[in-house]
């Protein structure tokens, strides 16, 4: 028997949780072909958010009849648009916060690359290519060698070590 929660039709989505001051993704959740996806603090959740004003189960998203839908689970409540929101039919890059003081997440119904794998598709050609000065690497790297802060680290650890070797010794 095929597991109720996975649908052929519900296609791949991401959640992304947003970060409060840029708005830009900070950790994003990818699901394809599932069509029941759970949001909140407790482990067992598909998109778990350890975050205090996040409910256990804050809120579910499923896939029905062709749409993805919203449905607020929690206590605090899942707003949108600034207005508390029992269920929602999503769209694309819509936004939605767990409760007046919890994160904001983003539904995207596309498949698009996550930014975070962004460095490892990135055509190598494209990148810029860096080389370690190494004159200014052994100036700093003696610099640091002749400091007095250095050499007192080091007298220590020569201490350190001598003191060791006669515990072990004795």
């Amino acid at each position: 028997m095929q597991d109720p929660s996975i649908s052929s039709d519900a296609g791949k989505i991401s959640i992304h949780l947003l970060d409060p001051s840029s708005g830009t993704p900070i950790n994003s959740w990818t699901f394809q072909n599932k069509v029941h996806i759970s949001i909140g603090r407790a482990p067992d959740q598909d998109v778990a958010i350890g975050n205090p004003y996040v409910s256990r189960n804050h809120a579910n998203i499923e896939h029905r009849e062709g749409s993805w839908l919203l449905i607020s689970t929690g206590r605090n409540g899942v707003i949108v648009a600034n207005e508390y929101v029992k269920e929602l039919i999503l769209e694309n890059d819509l936004q939605f916060r767990m409760g007046v003081e919890g994160p904001t997440l983003r539904f995207s119904d596309r498949s698009e690359k996550s930014e975070f794998g962004a460095t490892i598709d990135f055509p190598s050609e494209l990148c810029p290519h860096f080389e370690l000065d190494r004159i200014n690497l052994s100036r700093d790297v003696q610099e640091v060698e002749q400091g007095e802060y250095f050499q007192n680290l080091q007298r220590m650890a020569k201490l350190l070590r001598l003191q060791r070797n006669a515990s072990e010794s004795s």
